[in-house]
């Protein structure tokens, strides 16, 4: 079977200011740490380290200048614009800028009359002109005496118009819906996270949902119990990379994704998807080409970037170990990462 390898070398050194190590770490640095063995990253990934935005780049890390906390970012296809989720005490806001932070203008109200409005997980359309996020907006006025669901739905923005509209209203009381992306290639199709409450006794289900948004219909691709989120698609549209749940891990595995659903199948999907990496993971997103998937692992404490080459040639596989970008550096390991050429 021919195989694909992820475009990364290891024999060019990524340069940051601060000492490289390769030993356990037993607390937060304060910066972002690299291994003694380091890994130059193709194109353009972005991460975050307690809220602040970090690029990495060929053998080069750039801290990005927001001013203020920001996570989840998404970039273009083109790697053109860049947004994210921009942090306040009591709302958050999508934010679009150019790839290096400036020229921004934010997309999103902070409040509204129903309160203070929160806003995350951006992504972009293939077009680079629709934007989907999350948000609580269209949430009805709630206070101590008389609490309301303020879960999160699932919206897009029109880039061109100005305008949004809400796609997926949650279920209510459970924190509501999370990560969505369009598939590449085709703009009238999203993956996303479901999350509600099945079984008996009822408990917390999340399960991998795709929407036509031609027709508004939702077809479920992952069963009605267990944990399956995150979904990250691949950039030729034809896999899906995703975090199973299980007793003390949450492992990454990738499936195929048919052109198009009419109605759930059986066996879900999600049931033939193939192991790519064990342990307790978090935030897959693809390589431009296809040719990898990083994500941030949980070792010795820290969470870390890591990167691992796949074959997509037949079935999907891992073409090798996962190698590692950064050390000890306690990335954020509920923000986002993004990958553009």
């Amino acid at each position: 079977m021919k195989r694909r390898h992820a475009a990364v070398a290891l024999s060019a050194v990524l340069a940051l200011a601060g000492c490289t190590s390769s030993s356990p770490v037993a607390r937060d640095p304060g910066r972002v740490v690299l291994p003694v063995k380091q890994l130059p990253v193709p194109g353009r990934l972005y991460a975050t380290k307690s809220r602040a935005l970090y690029r990495f780049s060929g053998t080069q890390l750039t801290l990005l200048r927001f001013a203020s906390r920001v996570k989840d970012p998404a970039v273009t296809p083109a790697g053109d614009r860049i947004a994210v989720a921009q942090l306040q005490d009591q709302s958050s806001t999508i934010v679009v800028s150019d790839p290096n932070g400036q020229t921004r203008q934010t997309l999103t109200p902070s409040s509204a009359a129903e309160g203070s409005l929160w806003a995350f997980a951006p992504a972009f359309a293939g077009d680079g002109h629709q934007l989907v996020y999350l948000t609580d907006r269209g949430k009805q006025p709630s206070n101590p005496q008389n609490l309301r669901p303020n879960d999160l739905g699932v919206w897009t923005y029109d880039l061109d118009t100005g305008q949004s509209r809400r796609l997926v209203q949650p279920y209510a009381y459970t924190g509501g819906d999370s990560d969505p992306r369009y598939r590449p290639g085709v703009n009238d199709q999203l993956v996303y996270t479901t999350y509600l409450y099945g079984g008996a006794p009822p408990e917390a289900v999340a399960r991998l949902t795709w929407m036509s948004l031609r027709t508004g219909a939702t077809i479920y691709l992952s069963p009605d119990t267990g944990r399956n989120f995150q979904p990250a698609i691949s950039p030729d549209g034809r896999f899906v990379a995703f975090i199973r749940a299980g007793a003390g891990s949450d492992d990454l595995y990738a499936m195929p994704l048919a052109p198009t659903y009419t109605r759930e199948l059986r066996p879900y999907p999600s049931e033939s998807a193939v192991l790519i990496q064990s342990g307790i993971v978090s935030q897959p997103v693809w390589s431009p080409d296809g040719s990898a998937i990083a994500f941030l692992k949980l070792v010795n404490g820290s969470f870390d970037l890591f990167i691992v080459a796949v074959s997509t040639a037949g079935t999907i596989q891992a073409s090798g170990p996962a190698q590692a970008v950064t050390h000890g550096s306690f990335l954020d390991a509920d923000s986002r990462l993004a990958w553009s050429s």
